[in-house]
């Protein structure tokens, strides 16, 4: 009988001493008794068959006694920690391990030489008498499941366990109650209450129909409480919404090195600052490049969108700065995933010779190192100017520095608040300095010279990658040139190729004539492009030699300025055109005599002008432009007829049907419609 449990009143015989081999006790029995005799051990006759004496376990050394009380927990938990068939509720969990610590104590009587009926019937006895270990006293009732009951082990009950047992310790355990079937109004209520409007219970209750029957408050409640967290909120959350109530992989980082992986991701940033070409008040585009592995800051950018090249640029100066990496890993956006970057023979990623990886759309979790970034270092950033658009900001606050902001720029000034772009720039230059230099919580811990432990910061985590061995390799600035250049495929014609309405020249390209080759240009430069054949030998360096539309070439960023600047004056023309065909005839005759916008510098205004021509399409075959109130009734009173000649059965040409069909697609046709319908055809003619 093992001490740990019948406590202070358990005995074991010289034979089971001796088995145990245990500290400070001879490994024989005769040795055992002497060594007994010698210490005046208290004994007692052996209970049951056989005669002779047991000693008490009290009275062995303490070494001996701690092994013992080792033996007989490691035994009980080997049985209840054996695998079971199907998850456990608590009490069934509870009563399993009383009654493998019951067993237990039963087995360890049978192994020290008794007989079972013998060990069943000590057990029994001791239970009743209130005489074994008061931990696995106190499992009695927890056993028999009757607890709060004055029940005690019976010999029946053992017999019982042990021949249940014999299936596999799981077996001990009771069976559970059968789940209560759902109530009849459990389908209803989760219909009510399960919707993305996000009803709360009391809503969702008043919204029951008055034929059925509806449960009461705290019935519903019990019974959306025992509902799982996934279960409860499914409908009323998205399955993107729901990803945050999932269970998270966390990564781990020990197989990694400094540039193994760069992880990247646009941000917009939550504060206003000033255009770097106009002066207005925005939010610019910051991507940020991290280094998994030590957490460094390697590279960032700043652009008025994110975009393929703002990501690139981000990425040549990681590459350029800290060294060059294995893999980029980038959402799923159009940044990062495109011809630009993807292209086997024009591609960066081709060029660069790096791997690049996407996270799953919808998946911000998957990029959690750059997420969190961007919401603490790039937040914390953003809150530290006036202009901050955050969340977090007093809306008082922001009414008024929005309010200064534009006064300012009504009366022709650039608002003092604003932050310059050169000086935005350099703040989170000075920002990413501070983050490399700060204790990241994510890296190990060292000790400071005055004893004191904290975390490594990103400078220090990359210089002990450098001191372990491991060495950097950045791409020279030169040639990092070459690699980030976009490219296009271009056919070339007698030596000279075409690229965004630029004409390049080289005589090296007269042998080439016919053949599609990749033209390598600088965003902000034209004067030049680099050449090269399908198996991206070297051609040439082809010069601006001429251009049919402009006398001096124009840059890719510039080009796509004025594209992005034309869009925004036809967006501004299709809203005034919404707000006339809201008006009433009065009041279109004022607005027609609003002033016309200031006229645009020579050569913009040009470029303007030529841009402007080339993307209009004008809904009718007119001539004249659709911005004349009168132009767009006589298109529409030019439909009405059509289509009443249709209604009629008459023949119509096959061109107006064309045209009809196209003007009917247009938002112009259904504005018209409408104010028809409200004030008859006397509008066509006022």
């Amino acid at each position: 009988m093992a001490h740990g449990l019948f406590g202070s009143g358990a005995f074991m015989t010289a034979a089971e001493l001796a088995a145990a081999k245990l500290p400070g006790i001879p490994a024989t029995t005769r040795g055992v008794q002497l060594l007994a005799a010698r210490r005046a051990w208290p004994s007692r006759p052996r209970i049951g068959h056989g005669g002779g004496r047991e000693y008490a376990v009290a009275a062995l050394p303490a070494a001996a006694r701690a092994a013992l009380a080792r033996r007989d927990d490691t035994a009980i938990d080997a049985r209840v920690q054996a695998p079971v068939a199907a998850p456990l509720n608590a009490a069934q969990r509870a009563t399993l391990e009383a009654r493998a610590a019951v067993l237990g104590a039963t087995d360890q009587l049978v192994a020290a030489g008794h007989s079972r009926a013998h060990a069943v019937a000590a057990i029994v006895a001791a239970a009743r008498a209130g005489a074994l270990d008061p931990a696995l006293q106190a499992m009695v009732p927890v056993a028999n499941a009757r607890a709060g009951t004055a029940r005690t082990l019976s010999r029946s009950a053992l017999y019982q366990w042990l021949a249940t047992r014999a299936g596999g310790v799981a077996a001990l355990a009771p069976s559970a109650a059968p789940p209560a079937p759902p109530p009849q109004w459990a389908e209803r209520l989760i219909a009510l209450y399960a919707r993305p409007s996000k009803p709360n219970l009391t809503d969702a209750l008043a919204s029951w129909p008055a034929a059925e029957a509806a449960p009461s408050y705290h019935q519903a409640r019990r019974f959306l409480g025992r509902l799982d967290a996934l279960a409860r909120n499914r409908g009323r959350m998205g399955p993107r919404s729901l990803r945050a109530l999932r269970a998270n992989i966390v990564r781990d980082v020990d197989g990694l090195w400094p540039g193994a992986v760069f992880i990247g991701d646009g941000h917009t940033f939550k504060a206003e600052v000033a255009h770097p070409q106009s002066g207005r008040p925005f939010r610019p585009e910051i991507t940020a490049i991290l280094d998994v592995f030590t957490r460094k800051w390697v590279g960032w950018s700043v652009a008025l969108a994110e975009s393929t090249w703002s990501v690139a640029d981000a990425l040549r100066h990681a590459v350029t700065t800290a060294t060059c990496c294995d893999i980029l890993y980038y959402d799923n956006g159009s940044g990062a995933k495109n011809r630009a970057w993807d292209d086997a023979t024009i591609g960066m990623i081709a060029a660069l010779g790096i791997t690049k990886m996407h996270s799953a759309p919808w998946t911000s979790q998957a990029r959690g190192v750059i997420e969190r970034f961007n919401s603490t270092v790039l937040h914390r950033l953003a809150r530290a100017l006036p202009t901050y658009q955050g969340a977090r900001m007093d809306q008082e606050a922001r009414a008024a520095a929005f309010k200064l902001t534009r006064s300012s720029l009504r009366a022709g000034r650039i608002p003092a608040i604003l932050c310059p772009w050169d000086d935005f720039k350099a703040l989170i230059e000075a920002a990413r300095t501070a983050y490399n230099a700060a204790p990241h919580r994510f890296l190990a811990r060292v000790v400071d010279g005055d004893g004191s432990r904290r975390h490594r910061s990103p400078d220090e985590a990359w210089d002990a990658a450098i001191a372990a061995g491991w060495q950097p390799d950045p791409i020279p600035a030169d040639q990092a040139r070459e690699l980030f250049r976009p490219a296009a495929m271009r056919t070339v014609a007698r030596g000279q190729l075409m690229l965004f309405g630029n004409q390049y020249f080289d005589r090296a390209l007269e042998a080439y004539h016919g053949e599609t080759v990749a033209v390598a240009y600088d965003i902000h430069d034209a004067s030049s492009v680099i050449v090269r054949d399908g198996a991206g030998r070297f051609i040439c360096a082809a010069s601006f030699h001429g251009n049919h539309r402009s006398y001096v070439p124009v840059a890719f960023a510039e080009r796509a300025r004025e594209q992005r600047l034309a869009g925004r004056l036809k967006r501004l023309q299709a809203h005034r055109d919404a707000a006339l065909a809201e008006a009433a005839p009065n009041l279109r005759l004022v607005a027609q005599r609003a002033p016309e916008p200031a006229p645009l510098a020579d050569g913009e205004a040009a470029r303007i002008a030529a841009l402007a021509a080339e993307l209009a399409s004008p809904a009718a075959p007119s001539p004249s432009r659709d911005t004349e109130d009168g132009d767009k009734k006589r298109r529409f009173a030019r439909a009405r007829s059509i289509e009443r000649a249709l209604a009629a059965g008459q023949a119509v040409a096959e061109t107006d049907r064309a045209w009809l069909a196209r003007y009917q697609r247009l938002p112009e046709y259904a504005t018209w419609t409408h104010m028809v319908a409200t004030w008859g055809d006397d509008i066509l003619t006022a």
